[in-house]
């Protein structure tokens, strides 16, 4: 472990390094504002303080620099990104509280014939991830489906001893590669599941807001949403693929499997007051969303449906003393370190942007890269950098700097929108994020299967997302122009 002084260096002395440099056609401002990023992104990585406190950074040292006066400064942290990220945040907080994910995991895997092998678990578990991630974080729906994918695997494996046709040494911890696989599938599933909705994970909102601050381009839930889903089925069969490859479940065929998972779902008895609360709410969010397809309601974008559904859930009551999601929710069930990196990235962004330096790191770009490599370029990089930051930083610092480049190079900058989102959470070390850590905080895969198996997968996935999302995006109209 890195001393917390040596940590807190890296910071200042990134600064130090920029501002020596000359940058030829950056006037002073814009040059401490890359030093200044510079630091942001030293301290991001680095982590010495909480990643929301080094995002206000540029608030202590621009206005002390002459780069900008603090009331500028400060008014790029009123984003619209804040309502929505923390509305998002309550609303899987209050589906997985209420214990609709739960139901819908068991409710799925009790169907007649998905629980009869185990390559057939393995992909149910993929499946049921990356529908649970569609409207939950990618972190919070790895913690609610790694207990039951472990349940499932030891089941499998009881049932694989019972079963007279096996050698009579076979035992229920004879199973490791069915284990690792099914804690992969729930990584690898909140993964692909997370690029099928805006609400899936925080880079969706991010890659959404700075595409129409920094070029224009607007895109609606149901945009988003078509290519998403397109994306998310695509990745599925991908990573099963890999996951079927590389580790292969010893569990060829389980007796009772659907038996099991219809007890399991028993237990969970009828709908409760909650669990309808948060449906009703669902449904609200889905049309509104989808509405403006249809018709013009000018109120109705992207950005207003999750406030409308926050304040729904702290409306509607559970019983006669407490509502769906009360104030103990509102502390624990969001991420607030998580919530204003977010904010602060795309406040970042636009205080660059104001100075001239993303035009400036833009023309460095576009003289390197053609219009046809730059995707390419997108979905190599941000995986690269993401594996040595957070990706909700990485995939705010690659669209900062890409977007406008495309824009001078005439390609679709849209295109690099959904290649960033769909690249930027990794899952081939532990540390590379809160899903990735919560995964092989499970104890069921080695750091090495992780990294053996992940980069496979990442490798796989990123060239399907980037061949699809430079065919999809033009083709489907994902997003609307300026």
């Amino acid at each position: 472990m890195i001393p917390v002084f040596a940590r807190i260096f890296v910071g200042p002395l990134a600064f130090a390094i920029v501002q020596l440099i000359p940058l030829h056609g950056l006037s002073p401002a814009a040059h401490v504002a890359i030093s200044c990023y510079a630091w942001v992104l030293a301290w991001w990585v680095a982590m010495p303080i909480p990643w929301a406190a080094t995002g206000f950074l540029p608030l202590a040292i621009l206005p002390v620099a002459g780069a900008l006066s603090f009331g500028d400064a400060i008014g790029f942290y009123g984003q619209r990104i804040l309502p929505f990220v923390m509305g998002v945040m309550l609303f899987g907080h209050a589906f997985n509280k209420h214990g609709l994910a739960r139901r819908l995991a068991m409710t799925v895997l009790s169907i007649p014939g998905i629980a009869n092998s185990g390559a057939r678990l393995v992909l149910m578990i993929l499946i049921v991830s990356a529908v649970v991630s569609s409207v939950v974080d990618d972190a919070a729906t790895v913690a609610i489906m790694m207990p039951i994918a472990l349940s499932v695997a030891r089941f499998a494996a009881e049932a694989f001893s019972r079963n007279p046709r096996q050698d009579r040494f076979s035992t229920p911890s004879f199973t490791p590669r069915l284990t690792q696989a099914s804690c992969l599938a729930v990584l690898y599933g909140a993964s692909a599941g997370g690029m099928a909705t805006p609400a899936g994970v925080p880079f969706n909102p991010i890659t959404i807001s700075l595409s129409e601050q920094l070029t224009g381009y607007s895109v609606t839930f149901a945009q988003w949403t078509l290519t998403g889903i397109i994306l998310t089925l695509a990745t599925i069969p991908a990573y099963y693929a890999v996951l079927a490859w590389m580790s292969p479940p010893e569990v060829k065929s389980i007796k009772d499997g659907a038996a099991y998972f219809r007890e399991q779902k028993k237990t969970l008895g009828p709908l409760g007051r909650g669990e309808k609360n948060v449906l009703f709410v669902l449904i609200i969010m889905i049309v509104l969303w989808l509405l403006p397809a249809f018709i013009t309601v000018r109120v109705l974008d992207i950005w207003y449906v999750p406030v409308l559904a926050m304040l729904l859930l702290f409306l509607l009551p559970v019983d006669a003393n407490e509502m769906t999601l009360t104030s103990r929710d509102l502390e624990g069930g969001i991420s607030w370190n998580v919530l204003f990196l977010v904010v602060s990235g795309t406040a970042i962004a636009g205080m660059l942007g104001r100075l001239g330096v993303t035009e400036w790191l833009g023309g460095m770009v576009a003289r390197s890269v053609s219009a046809s490599m730059l995707p390419w370029f997108a979905g190599l990089m941000t995986p690269l950098i993401a594996h040595v930051g957070s990706g909700t930083a990485t995939s705010t610092m690659m669209a900062t700097v890409l977007f406008p480049v495309a824009k001078q190079l005439g390609s679709n900058p849209t295109v690099l929108a959904r290649i960033i989102a769909g690249t930027a959470l990794v899952v081939t070390f532990p540390w590379a994020g809160a899903a990735a850590g919560t995964a092989f905080a499970s104890g069921a895969v080695s750091i090495g299967a992780m990294f053996r198996i992940g980069i496979v997968a990442t490798v796989v996935t990123v060239i399907v997302i980037t061949v699809l999302s430079i065919v999809l995006v033009p083709a489907l109209g994902a997003f609307t122009a300026p």
